[in-house]
């Protein structure tokens, strides 16, 4: 090798040695930025007929897993997911309350009433707390229903969000595709532009699982994880209307918006191109697990209001005529209306604000105009047995009391809420662990330091090259 080689070698050496020093600071600088991918100079020996010529900078590449990252953001949307129905349902379980509390106390309050007032039959105020225990019953289950079509009107604004906030990230990254096709074309770098695409991804990933594929030219084509395409050479339009109002009888089949691409309608269901994320839960929650909390709220609704209305309850009704409990006023039709839940209220004939004729309750809602003995509390206690009978509340279930009815269906609820708690649970697990490794991928400030002294030791080495090369030229010159 000849001194000048040598002399080029060095100085390429040292030349690399800035530029890696220049890596490290970048690093170091952004080890807290979000998102931010930790650099690595890529470099390979330059030689010339077979003689080295030092060594070149090849560029400078992002250090990023491409399988892990798939991986989290895959993981991430189902956390998002599980944790959107588990909340749903844990919602829904603290508005019914557990046992001793919340509707189980509304009736064990209405049962103690009905039970003091067949005491003393004869006292106002006994048949006064009757009817309001009574009211308070109908109270909470009109409440729980509206809580319901609350988390189902919820659920539909948060699609709309997600909706929106979908379609404005994939045109922000459309716009980086471009940017970066063109940076690249001019021989810039497009490590900067690629850590904010892949940023927008991630944060569009929870709300639906996106597969990422990358192309020749810099560009990225998106999919989702159910193979609909959201972005090649242009983003797709996701379409979706938000309802003003949501009540029991909205549902996909009546009205409410589906989800279209480019205005075609796709599957949001746990089979369907968007399954997986937050958005596909949101419909879950709308029209799945709304509908069937609903459903099993106006079933006991409908136990609870032909109980009432059985002539062995009370005979003094007529045919149609409702009982203590009504359908906003009206006698239960067959099947139970959807919604019934909302619009339990009790018998206007015993309210205060109504006909306030308390003696019906110690008499029967159809008997005469004129109160019957006070003493009498037979009617009564055919009250009390209405709520101790065993009945189907639906076809094919088993006969039982009122409050077994009401506690198969608190159970009921609670599992649904135990099962999507322990999905969650395991689903932001997997996700954390995940996040982790991919962090352990970023910026390590103490490799970065020792990087840089290694850095350090071989630019020190690259100018006592120099150094020993200019030496030995002065000395061929005083030859």
């Amino acid at each position: 090798m000849s001194i000048s080689s040598a002399l080029y070698n060095a100085a390429s050496g040292l030349t690399a040695s800035a530029r890696a020093v220049q890596v490290v600071s970048s690093n170091v600088a952004n080890a807290m930025t979000e998102g931010y991918a930790a650099r690595q100079l890529e470099l390979s020996a330059s030689s010339l007929g077979g003689v080295g010529q030092g060594v070149r900078i090849a560029g400078v590449t992002r250090r990023v897993d491409p399988i892990l990252l798939d991986l989290t953001r895959a993981a991430q949307a189902g956390s998002q997911a599980s944790s959107a129905r588990a909340g749903f349902w844990q919602s829904f379980e603290a508005q019914i309350g557990q046992p001793g509390a919340g509707l189980s106390q509304a009736l064990a309050g209405f049962d103690s009433a009905l039970v003091e007032a067949s005491d003393r039959p004869d006292l106002d105020s006994r048949l006064s707390a009757v009817v309001t225990s009574a009211s308070q019953l109908a109270a909470k289950l009109n409440g729980i229903s509206a809580s319901v079509q609350v988390q189902r009107g919820n659920a539909d604004a948060a699609i709309a969000r997600d909706v929106e906030t979908l379609n404005a990230g994939l045109a922000q990254i459309d716009t980086l595709n471009a940017s970066i096709v063109k940076t690249r074309a001019a021989g810039q770098s497009t490590l900067g532009l690629e850590d904010e695409r892949q940023a927008i991804i991630s944060t569009l990933s929870e709300i639906v699982p996106i597969r990422e594929y990358p192309r020749d030219n810099g560009r990225v084509t998106l999919y989702t994880a159910g193979g609909q395409l959201l972005l090649d050479l242009e983003p797709q339009k996701l379409g979706f209307s938000a309802a003003s109002t949501m009540s029991a009888g909205q549902t996909l089949a009546t009205g409410l918006s589906g989800l279209t691409v480019n205005g075609h309608p796709v599957d949001t269901g746990p089979n369907g191109a968007f399954k997986g994320g937050r958005l596909a839960a949101n419909f879950a929650i709308r029209d799945e697990d709304g509908v069937r909390a609903q459903n099993d709220l106006d079933l006991l609704a409908s136990d609870l209001i032909s109980r009432f209305e059985d002539p062995a309850t009370d005979p003094t009704l007529t045919a149609g005529a409702p009982g203590l409990f009504t359908d906003a006023g009206a006698a239960l039709t067959t099947p139970a209306p959807v919604g019934l839940a909302a619009r339990v209220a009790v018998n206007d004939l015993v309210l205060p604000d109504g006909h306030n004729e308390l003696w019906r309750v110690r008499d029967g809602l159809g008997a005469a105009a004129t109160p019957g003995p006070v003493g009498d509390a037979s009617q009564i206690h055919n009250l009390i047995n209405a709520l101790e009978r065993s009945i189907a509340p639906a076809p094919g279930s088993a006969q039982q009391n009122f409050a077994s009815t009401l506690g198969s269906f608190s159970a009921e609820t609670s599992q649904h809420r135990h099962q999507f708690e322990v999905t969650a649970t395991h689903s932001a697990t997997h996700a954390s662990e995940l996040t982790e490794q991919m962090l352990a991928q970023g910026v390590d400030t103490d490799a970065e330091m020792q990087r840089l002294l290694q850095i350090e030791a071989a630019y020190a080495a690259n100018a006592q090259v120099i150094s020993t090369a200019d030496a030995m030229l002065r000395r061929l010159l005083e030859i």
